[in-house]
């Protein structure tokens, strides 16, 4: 195979990350032209996200480089966006640190035990976790940029507690796959020495 094809899903992890930072830079005025360019970005990277581990796996070209890039790429662009709603006021702070404590603390691990040699593979909650966070991420998105006209039928509470059942529910599920993973990796997490 072509060497520069053998890179392309290890590029892509690469520019999700220039996007994400792009993608947050955008969002920081929260004017609603800076947020629908900055939600355009976001779907981007997470289209890239998928792309990559999609081309990786039909090229069979999945490499230790992109084991450690993809994910973090991942949670850069997740939890990016969730601190920034976080500091405009729109997503919890408390809930948002939870989310990151998670996704930091298994990328942590599964980066441990892959300089050991140990590949965890993903489990279904943890693919189920991400595509929620993805749409939860676009729901308020899509609320904040159509705030105006939706304030005509639903109120400012109502705004704010369609925004709280989506980040509990991201938050739920974000723990209840990290503990699926802790019940489901118990033997290769004791590899590791503390």
């Amino acid at each position: 195979m072509n060497p520069i094809k053998r890179q392309i899903p290890n590029f892509l992890s690469i520019i999700r990350i220039f996007i994400a930072f792009l993608c947050f830079y955008m969002a920081m005025t929260f004017s609603q032209l800076h947020l629908s360019i900055s939600l355009g970005l976001f779907v981007l990277a997470a289209a890239t996200d998928y792309l990559d581990g999609y081309l990786a796996r039909k090229w069979n070209t999945i490499s230790s480089f992109g084991k450690i890039v993809d994910p973090i790429a991942d949670k850069i662009l997740i939890l990016g966006i969730l601190f920034i709603f976080s500091y405009k006021g729109v997503v919890p702070l408390v809930l948002a640190i939870i989310i990151a404590f998670r996704e930091i603390l298994l990328t942590v691990i599964r980066l441990l035990l892959l300089s050991k040699k140990v590949v965890i593979a993903s489990i279904q909650s943890g693919k189920f976790k991400t595509a929620s966070q993805v749409c939860s991420v676009v729901i308020i998105y899509m609320m904040l940029i159509f705030k105006i006209p939706l304030q005509q039928v639903i109120s400012i509470s109502g705004f704010n507690a369609i925004v709280m059942v989506l980040i509990i529910w991201v938050t739920s599920i974000t723990l209840y796959s990290g503990y699926e993973f802790f019940v489901q990796n118990t033997k290769a997490i004791k590899q590791l020495s503390w």
